[in-house]
């Protein structure tokens, strides 16, 4: 019983934790007028998703496919969004595919990093 506590707690640890770097990015990042466009079954949308971990929940992201969650279909047509994801700056450029988050950093100028160290 004690080595199957062990393993499950040893498998917890490796799960996806929240860091507070990534969460203020991503916060910064939304706040900056950011949005990405993707779907539920996009794998370079998922592969996006995970660069951001838990933090992705701040990301102001838009679904195009009616049968994902929060659908916006009609809004991703009007945009003409064509690629995921496709993200879309402030300023109206657009990047599609997945980004580095240090190329995200470097778009909107949002630090990532701790204690002076870039990540």
């Amino acid at each position: 019983m004690n080595i199957s506590l062990l393993t499950f707690a040893l498998f917890l640890q490796g799960c996806v934790v929240s860091n507070p770097i990534y969460d203020t990015f991503a916060k910064c990042v939304t706040s900056k007028g950011v949005k990405m466009y993707g779907t539920y079954w996009c794998h370079n949308c998922t592969k996006q998703k995970e660069l951001f971990a838990e933090a992705f929940q701040y990301i102001d992201y838009i679904e195009c496919d009616a049968r994902g969650e929060k659908p916006q279909p009609e809004f991703c047509l009007k945009k003409g969004i064509q690629a995921y994801p496709t993200w879309e700056f402030s300023d109206g450029s657009r990047v599609e595919g997945t980004m580095p988050l240090e190329k995200i950093a470097e778009k909107t100028n949002c630090k990532l990093e701790d204690e002076g160290v870039v990540k």
